[in-house]
C-alpha cells in the first residue's frame, strides 16, 4: 500500500474538549457485509481484535441484543479482559454495546458501518463515557496506536476473506 493509501487508511480520533464522546473513524476496503461479519462473528473477531503483541481469547460472544461478549489480551507480561453487553444490533448497520475493562466505568459503543460504494466500508465508532476525565484517560492509554494494529489486522483478514 503506498502512502496515499496508507494514509486513507489510518483512524481519525475525534475527542472534543469538554464533551465526555470520542469518535473514531476508519476506512476499509471490503464490502459492508464482510466488515459486519468480522465485527458480529466471534471466530473473526479472535483473528483482528487487538494490539500485535497479544493473543486473544474470545471467552463469550452472543451478537444479539441482551447478549454478552468477553474478550481478553494476553501477553508475556498481563492479560486484560474487557466485556460488557449488546444493546442493539441493526444488521448490516449498526451495532451498540456496553464496553469494560478492569474498574473502569462502563462505556456506550455505537459502531456505524457504511457502505462506500460496492468494496469500501467507512466505520465509525462514537464512545459515550460517563464523564470527560475518563475519557480523557482512555485517549491517553494509546487507543489509537491499539486500534490502528487492530485494523491493520482486520485489513489482513479482510482481504484474506475476500
Amino acid at each position: 500500500m503506498d502512502a496515499s493509501a496508507k494514509a486513507a487508511h489510518e483512524i481519525v480520533v475525534d475527542a472534543p474538549p469538554g464533551e465526555p464522546t470520542m469518535t473514531l473513524t476508519r476506512m476499509f476496503e471490503a464490502p459492508r457485509e464482510l466488515v459486519w461479519d468480522c465485527f458480529t462473528r466471534a471466530e473473526h473477531v479472535a483473528r483482528w481484535w487487538g494490539p500485535h503483541k497479544y493473543t486473544i481469547t474470545v471467552e463469550e460472544f452472543d451478537c444479539r441484543p441482551g447478549g454478552k461478549w468477553r474478550i481478553s489480551h494476553c501477553d508475556a507480561e498481563k492479560t486484560v479482559t474487557f466485556y460488557g453487553e449488546y444493546l442493539e444490533i441493526e444488521k448490516p448497520s449498526r451495532i451498540v454495546r456496553t464496553f469494560r475493562f478492569a474498574q473502569f466505568p462502563p462505556i456506550e459503543d455505537t459502531f456505524e458501518f457504511h457502505a462506500e460504494g460496492p468494496r469500501r466500508t467507512r466505520l465509525v465508532c462514537r464512545q459515550r463515557f460517563p464523564h470527560v476525565a475518563a475519557r480523557d484517560w482512555m485517549a491517553n492509554t494509546g487507543v489509537k496506536e491499539g486500534g490502528q494494529q487492530s485494523f491493520e489486522r482486520l485489513d489482513a483478514l479482510l482481504a484474506e476473506l475476500g
